[in-house]
């Protein structure tokens, strides 16, 4: 398990590797709990200054992580816009935690 997750942490970007149903689960759930600490812990000060860049980081997280996914499934990456569309996305991301991969 630990193996797994610092493959996972030093791949945190990688758009070419392969992610399986609970590391996609895992991976979007840290995602969240890092925003949730982070603006707990900059609360104090002025959110507006760190809000650009996290956003813009968690989107490439999230866009990566779809990619992983949709690349063990064997399904295109350009699936990954449809997490964009508001009703969608959330179907899209309950296919990507449903769907078993391809051995």
């Amino acid at each position: 398990m630990i193996k797994c997750m610092k493959h996972r942490l030093i791949n945190i970007f990688s758009f070419s590797d392969t992610a399986g149903r609970l590391d996609y689960f895992c991976t979007w759930l840290g995602m969240w709990v890092l925003v949730i600490g982070v603006f707990m812990i900059i609360a104090g000060s002025t959110v507006d200054q760190f809000l650009p860049i996290l956003i813009i980081t968690l989107s490439v997280i999230n866009i990566a992580n779809a990619c992983r996914r949709l690349n063990d499934i064997g399904k295109s990456r350009l699936l990954v816009l449809l997490l964009f569309i508001p009703i969608v996305g959330l179907i899209f991301f309950i296919y990507l935690l449903a769907v078993p991969g391809k051995n």
